[in-house]
């Protein structure tokens, strides 16, 4: 039987790209990805990601703060990238904003219509809803 060097130089590299991908591919299924957002007043705070939980809430503060004065300094975060952040402002007792975050639009505006309720803020109105995943309103 002749031996086919090509062939056999095909098939073991054939073998380690195979490994390869599978620990590259089981190393990303394995990374978490968190989105957070910390609200301002004028309601232009985007979604960010990170790695970590705590990442990615330092990081919402820090681009809330780049764009606004008014930021609450209070992110909400999720790892569930098909979650909705809801963001919604109230002007009483004053002017200020607050987000809830879950898998559902309606679970994620009881969550922040709870919080601004729990502050004592009345006369308030959602603005938006933003996907944790891409960060668009939705």
């Amino acid at each position: 039987m002749m031996r086919t060097p090509w062939l056999e130089t095909a098939a073991l590299l054939a073998l380690v790209l195979l490994g390869l991908s599978a620990i590259f591919y089981d190393g990303a299924a394995q990374e978490k990805r968190w989105a957070a957002i910390d609200p301002n007043n004028e309601t232009t705070s985007p979604v960010v990601w990170s790695g970590t939980e705590v990442k990615a809430r330092q990081d919402a503060i820090e681009a809330c703060r780049r764009g606004s004065k008014s930021c609450a300094n209070g992110p909400a975060s999720t790892n569930e990238m098909n979650d909705f952040f809801a963001v919604m402002c109230c002007t009483k007792p004053r002017r200020g904003c607050a987000v809830g975050v879950a898998g559902a639009r309606q679970d994620a505006l009881k969550n922040v219509q709870k919080v601004l309720s729990d502050s004592g803020y009345s006369n308030c109105s959602l603005r938006h809803y933003l996907s944790a995943g891409s960060g668009k309103k939705d």
